[in-house]
């Protein structure tokens, strides 16, 4: 396994909420000042899935995605962890949009791209109605657990047995984005409630909050909730501060209900 850790862990809240007909699966994306300036959403979208390009935070270029759905309503997102030389979690996000059909396919993708790869560190959400997975991944190790119910991660390893060198406001923004969202999420039962959530300041404005106003300009880029619903599939989303920026929503598949 890679040992170096080259750049603190940027932000990110990710989970999925449990409705009646469906979920709700969202990502508040937090990145460092270069990419809160240039506002970049780079955009992919075919006949089978429909996903936001990712970011090596490492090298800066655009690899895999960030988060994607596709046509059989498998949702997928991450948070980072670690930046190494090796390759981005975001390719594997991408092979799982791509070849996931249903929980049964996961661990095959996994496996075959972790055979293939050292990877760096980070934590993947993917969930559909049925089901959900957590895994993560650190150089050639990795974990998959399934969950059940309403789930939430932020920016911390738990169930890998490692600690990423970071800045103590990093640590702390992650820790307490994700106990303020674990303590919101069981009241949130529709995208409006949702919506509310990833705008919230609580414990007050400023990188400890969901809608994350950062130290240096770091801060949150983008935000997404993708609705797997009977009989469909939808996508809000917003460029900049959830606070400041109302949602637009495209939908994007029939499926069979």
């Amino acid at each position: 396994m890679s040992a170096a850790r080259l750049e603190t862990p940027r932000g990110c809240t990710v989970g999925v909420i449990q409705v009646p007909d469906g979920i709700l699966f969202f990502k508040n994306r937090d990145l460092a000042s270069q990419y809160l300036t240039n506002r970049t959403m780079v955009w992919q979208s075919t006949h089978d899935h429909h996903v936001l390009k990712g970011a090596n935070l490492k090298t800066g270029a655009l690899q895999g995605i960030a988060i994607g759905v596709n046509r059989y309503g498998v949702c997928v997102a991450n948070t980072h962890l670690c930046s190494t030389p090796d390759v981005t979690y975001d390719l594997l996000c991408e092979e799982l949009v791509r070849q996931a059909r249903s929980r049964e396919d996961i661990p095959a993708v996994v496996e075959g791209f972790m055979a293939e790869n050292t990877v760096q560190g980070g934590k993947i959400l993917v969930a559909s109605p049925a089901w959900t997975l957590l895994i993560e991944v650190l150089g050639d190790e990795f974990r998959i657990q399934d969950f059940e119910g309403n789930f939430v991660m932020t920016n911390d390893f738990s169930l890998i047995s490692h600690e990423p060198d970071r800045a103590e406001v990093h640590r702390q923004s992650s820790r307490i984005r994700h106990e303020v969202a674990w303590g919101m999420i069981e009241t949130v039962s529709s995208t409006g409630a949702l919506k509310g959530m990833l705008r919230s300041h609580l414990p007050k404005k400023g990188p400890y909050s969901i809608c994350n106003h950062g130290l240096d300009g770091f801060g949150t880029e983008s935000s997404h909730i993708i609705e797997v619903r009977s009989g469909y599939v939808a996508w809000a989303h917003l460029a900049g501060f959830p606070c400041e920026n109302d949602y637009q929503t495209v939908r994007l598949f029939e499926i069979d209900g």
